[in-house]
C-alpha cells in the first residue's frame, strides 16, 4: 500500500474523507459526514435579507440556493433527511428572511410553491426529483457508452 502511495505521490487517508468535495465513507452517512447544511447556510444572506423584498428572496432560492447540492445530488443519493433539512432553509429565507421559518410564517403550502412557474408555483426546483432526474441522466449516460462501445467490438 506504501508503494502504490510512493508512486502516485498521494497521501494516504483513513475513511471517512473527502474527494472532490464528497463524502467518501463505508458507513452509512450521519449529519457530520455532509456539511451541506452549513454550505446552504454561508449562502443565504441573513443580514441583507430584510433589505430584499420578496421576489429577491425568491430568486436567490430559485438560483442560487438550489444550485448549491445539486452537485452532490446528482453525485450520490442524499438521504430524504438531508433533502428536508434543505427545503426547510429554503422556506425559512423565502418567507422571513432567516434560517427557519414555523409553520404561520408559511404563506403558501411548500408543495403548491414547488411547482413550475405555469402550474401556479413559484418554479423553485423538488430537490427530490431534481436528485432522481439527475441519477437517471447518469444511468442513460452510461448505458449509452455501454452499447456504443458493444457496437464497436462487433465485426
Amino acid at each position: 500500500m506504501r508503494d502504490a502511495s510512493d508512486i502516485l505521490s498521494c497521501a494516504l487517508k483513513d475513511f471517512p474523507c473527502t474527494y472532490l468535495s464528497l463524502p467518501l465513507t463505508i458507513h452509512k452517512l450521519t449529519k457530520n459526514d455532509l456539511p451541506l447544511f452549513d454550505k446552504v447556510a454561508d449562502y443565504l444572506p441573513c443580514w441583507k435579507a430584510s433589505l430584499m423584498s420578496g421576489f429577491g428572496r425568491l430568486i436567490m432560492v430559485r438560483v442560487v440556493l438550489t444550485a448549491v447540492p445539486i452537485y452532490l445530488m446528482i453525485a450520490m443519493d442524499l438521504p430524504k433527511w438531508v433533502i428536508r433539512g434543505i427545503d426547510k432553509q429554503h422556506r425559512g429565507f423565502l418567507w422571513k428572511g432567516q434560517e427557519q421559518a414555523n409553520g404561520g410564517n408559511c404563506l403558501v403550502a411548500w408543495e403548491k410553491v414547488l411547482r413550475p412557474l405555469q402550474y401556479g408555483g413559484l418554479g423553485i426546483h423538488n430537490l427530490e426529483t431534481l436528485g432522481s432526474a439527475g441519477h437517471k441522466k447518469l444511468m442513460h449516460l452510461d448505458l449509452a457508452q455501454d452499447c456504443q462501445s458493444r457496437c464497436h467490438k462487433m465485426p
